[in-house]
């Protein structure tokens, strides 16, 4: 990749150029052309892409991803950053807790991990703000999944920072923790907050749909192992849907078949699922 390509960020408060240059440009695919079904690119278009690194988002953005999810918390001095894992161990040359480190710190790390980072040497751990500025720039919508390390009471501050954006393709708020759901439930009321549940030991789906209707959540965002008679009765039981993660066509299908809509994928654009709905 060449200079003119890099997605650099000197000042956490600045917008790249690259970005400003294709702000309100939209190369998503129309929901039209796949019935209704929407793409979700899985921490950004990650089986090409370092996972939840600017060139991730950059990518589902150019191949026409409807949405791009990430996953947020905050650094030690309380800067909203795009990382999976509740440490930097996984995906960066560091060692540590997410929460140990300050903004520079984590800046300064070396993304090693995931997919193919030896081709993106300018990709570092992003701000959330940048990885909104990209969704923006591309008119993907913005899954945030919040993770259950964050605190509580800093909830308040993140939806502020997202209730200041004027992002037109919009937001969806997931996450495991159940008093993150119903905290930014409460905050924003009017932005779909989706309760994320695995497939698992000790995973109640039908409890989950009880928790989700209790405290006004918007619907459920669960892993694709669910068979079709669990996926119909949140359906029925008035929930948004999402599955995670689809990565092959049939089981995108199937699921489509079922109901749900909102298809959440590490390596499938909408150009591979076109015609197939």
């Amino acid at each position: 990749m060449g200079e003119s390509q890099t997605l650099r960020f000197t000042n956490h408060k600045t917008i790249s150029k690259e970005i400003k240059e294709i702000l309100n440009m939209n190369n998503t695919i129309s929901a039209d052309k796949l019935n209704g079904a929407h793409m979700i690119a899985h921490r950004g278009y990650s089986a090409i892409a370092p996972e939840n690194t600017l060139p991730a988002f950059k990518l589902a953005g150019e191949n026409g991803f409807w949405g791009a999810e990430c996953d947020t918390s905050p650094t030690a001095d309380g800067v909203w950053i795009v990382m999976h894992d509740d440490t930097v161990d996984r995906t960066t040359n560091g060692e540590g807790p997410v929460n140990s480190f300050t903004f520079d710190e984590i800046r300064a790390l070396t993304i090693d991990g995931g997919h193919n980072p030896e081709k993106y040497p300018e990709a570092n751990v992003p701000l959330l703000t940048e990885y909104l500025d990209m969704c923006k720039a591309y008119g993907m919508r913005c899954v945030i999944e919040i993770k259950d390390c964050t605190p509580v009471d800093m909830l308040g501050d993140l939806a502020a920072l997202l209730s200041a954006r004027e992002e037109k393709a919009g937001f969806t708020i997931i996450s495991f923790g159940r008093e993150h759901c119903v905290k930014m439930k409460q905050l924003m009321p009017d932005t779909p907050v989706l309760f994320l549940i695995s497939n698992g030991p000790g995973d109640d789906f039908d409890e989950a749909i009880q928790f989700c209707l209790a405290n006004g959540l918007d619907g459920m965002d669960f892993e694709c192992t669910w068979d079709e008679a669990h996926v119909k009765a949140a359906i029925d039981a008035g929930l948004k849907t999402m599955i995670w993660t689809v990565d092959e066509a049939e089981v995108a299908k199937r699921y489509y078949d079922w109901g749900v809509r909102d298809l959440t994928s590490n390596a499938l654009p909408p150009q591979a699922v076109e015609g197939l709905f």
